[in-house]
């Protein structure tokens, strides 16, 4: 069984590191598939995938096309491709040698990661192929997406939807399409190791040495406008404990055109709450796990529905009390207040008082974060992933 995937970007964001997830899940198997990657981009996903001994190539997406998203969809968009000849000639060209490097390899099943990868494996997919997408975010939200996958499902065996929240959206959009649903999952043993040492936040935001008996509250999250940076702001500015910290990290890892949050004005909200001290900026970390260890809260605040919600799955793995929005996938995975506080999405007051309940409760965080782990375990480990995802290879491929 040959099995390629088909990624849009080298970076390592949520749906990359989902991807390698759930590679190392298929190698980890009796018989493992042939596994090799495509990537349009180069990156850090291209080592670490080639680190788990699965071949890798880049061919390469033209930078106008890869800055394309529904972020700044409109009838401009439609009228610049109309008018970029030389852009679809650099396209056609991208196109022409992704499809030669396909009909090398022969792949039985392709497996496409990101929307930009579903959409061209649509057009592109060989006639001996089967193809799955694997939806990682809601398509109703993506007006071009929304627009052009029902076009293309046709070329599609099935698509493998990340929670019950994203497969119930796909069913509104691909009406003929086999929507499968495989709850994502992280690797929980990686994210619990105590041999991690906490990452020193303070000195990573450059912000003055804490006060003793500091509680650390973070929200890790990409630099996406809907990722509730504002609101993480509005809601620090709320807690009553001064001797809590905050910490925004993160950083922008996709080149999608104005998708994403203005950090100048973020820095300038923080200044303007006068959190300068007790509020700092950490740089994108490559391993995020020792980010975890030096957190006493992890929060997640998206303002619009988290398909599946990565980081507050990582932070139940590492046993820390986690924050984060009634909406999406999160409960799927969050029960309040017996693994979670779940809070009203986009309300700044409730994430405020949640956070001051467990910043006055070292105890309580305690309790959550030991219930947290034990449910990531038992039911959030990626290691379950290939065997899932092999059984649904094979179906398809059957038929």
């Amino acid at each position: 069984m040959r099995i390629l995937f088909l990624n849009p970007i080298g970076q390592l964001g949520g749906a990359e590191r989902s991807l390698l997830d759930l590679i190392r899940s298929l190698r980890e198997q009796d018989s493992p598939p042939d596994l090799s990657l495509i990537s349009f981009s180069e990156g850090p996903l291209v080592d670490a995938v080639a680190s788990l001994n699965v071949d890798v190539e880049v061919v390469s997406l033209p930078s106008g096309h890869a800055a394309l998203g529904d972020s700044g969809f409109g009838p401009r968009t439609l009228l610049g491709l109309a008018q970029a000849a030389v852009g679809m000639r650099a396209f056609s060209r991208f196109l022409e040698r992704l499809r030669r490097v396909i009909t090398v390899r022969g792949p039985d099943l392709i497996h496409s990661n990101g929307f930009k990868a579903h959409l061209i494996s649509g057009w592109i997919r060989p006639a001996k192929a089967h193809l799955i997408w694997h939806v990682r975010d809601f398509i109703s939200s993506r007006p071009m997406m929304r627009a052009l996958l029902p076009r293309l499902e046709s070329r599609a065996s099935a698509a493998i939807c990340i929670s019950k929240a994203v497969a119930v959206d796909a069913r509104t959009v691909l009406r003929k399409t086999r929507i499968l649903t495989v709850l994502n999952g992280v690797n929980t043993q990686a994210f619990a190791d105590p041999g991690i040492p906490p990452m020193d936040l303070d000195a990573l935001a450059g912000l003055p040495p804490s006060k003793p008996n500091v509680t650390r509250v973070g929200l890790l999250a990409t630099n996406a406008k809907w990722k509730g940076h504002g609101l993480f702001v509005d809601a620090a500015s709320r807690c009553r404990d001064p001797r809590a910290r905050f910490y925004i990290i993160g950083g922008s890892i996709y080149s999608t055109s104005k998708s994403q949050v203005d950090t100048v004005s973020l820095r300038r909200k923080v200044a303007g709450f006068a959190l300068d001290e007790r509020c700092g900026f950490v740089p994108f970390q490559q391993d995020s796990r020792g980010i975890y260890r030096a957190l006493d809260i992890v929060v997640n605040a998206s303002t619009a529905p988290e398909p599946f919600g990565r980081t507050v799955a990582e932070g139940m793995a590492a046993g820390r009390a986690v924050v984060a929005p009634d909406a999406g996938g999160i409960p799927e995975q969050v029960s309040d207040r017996v693994t979670g506080r779940l809070f009203p999405s986009g309300n700044a007051d409730a994430l405020a008082e949640a956070l001051d309940a467990l910043i006055a409760s070292p105890d309580e965080r305690a309790r959550l974060g030991r219930a947290a782990a034990v449910h990531a375990r038992e039911h959030l480990d990626a290691r379950r992933l290939g065997p899932e995802v092999l059984h649904i290879y094979q179906a398809v491929l059957n038929t």
